[in-house]
């Protein structure tokens, strides 16, 4: 297998018009809402850009769903909490009968506070009629699945991925971030070297096969051939859907004020 090495290139993805735009505004797009911690209203945007593209290249036996999920996001229930010190509270009591002073301490109270937050997950679905079958999957990462403020939905999003593809379902998964675990399939594994990916998985006469990218911070986004069913074939516009995306909210501005 060819290993994935890592490009640090100068040329530029789209602009307004379709051409290109600059490096500073696909890095202003991407690693800067990540760091600013809205990533979980940036995804749905970014989604719903893709399912709009989507939607005139599929048949109309298809039908494209947006499927959404609360996570309440908490530190990990592993990582133990342990007070600085013990404090002793004494008190003192006279023996009436001996007259002599006895100390009694009180066990030590920990009070913690925990950030809890709720966030909204989204994932598209691409059902078949007439028996509405879910034929493929399309997911973009966010920080949750990824590990970063809890492991607990990390573990939920592998079970969840193993199962649609153990069901026969075919994937289509973004990771668009740069911080947290990159778990790839062991075939796809040299792709945790860049700093983006994205694969799928494709199911057909018992076989799976996977295909993946990936991408450095300085690249344009790629433009992925989805195989979605037998015989059907998708282009899913990633550069596209997110310069649609950053102009239905104005994002470049939602950045700058946060």
């Amino acid at each position: 297998m060819a290993k994935a090495t890592r490009r640090m290139i100068t040329t530029v993805g789209y602009d307004r018009s379709g051409a290109g735009w600059s490096r500073d505004e696909f890095q202003f797009s991407t690693f800067r809402i990540e760091k600013a911690r809205l990533w979980a209203y940036f995804q749905k945007d970014w989604l719903l850009q893709m399912r709009s593209l989507l939607r005139p290249q599929l048949p109309e036996k298809y039908r494209l769903f947006v499927e959404s999920e609360a996570i309440l996001i908490s530190p990990d229930a592993t990582a133990s909490v342990l007070p600085d010190a013990s404090i002793a509270r004494h008190e003192k009591a006279t023996d009436t009968t001996s007259e002599v002073s006895v100390s009694r301490a009180t066990a030590a109270v920990i009070e913690v506070q925990e950030t809890r937050e709720t966030v909204n997950k989204y994932r598209l679905l691409i059902r078949r009629a007439p028996d509405n079958l879910v034929v493929a999957a399309l997911e973009i990462l966010s920080p949750s699945n990824k590990g970063l403020g809890s492991s607990i939905d990390q573990e939920k999003h592998l079970r969840t991925r193993s199962a649609l593809l153990d069901a026969g379902v075919n994937i289509l998964e973004i990771d668009a971030l740069i911080e947290g675990n990159r778990i790839l399939p062991a075939s796809l594994s040299s792709l945790a070297e860049l700093d983006r990916n994205a694969w799928t998985a494709f199911h057909s006469d018992g076989q799976r096969k996977l295909r993946g990218w990936g991408w450095n911070e300085l690249d344009p986004l790629p433009v992925i051939s989805w195989k979605v069913d037998d015989e059907l074939e998708v282009l899913v516009d990633l550069p596209l859907a997110l310069q649609q995306a950053r102009e239905f909210n104005r994002w470049d501005s939602l950045v700058r004020s946060s």
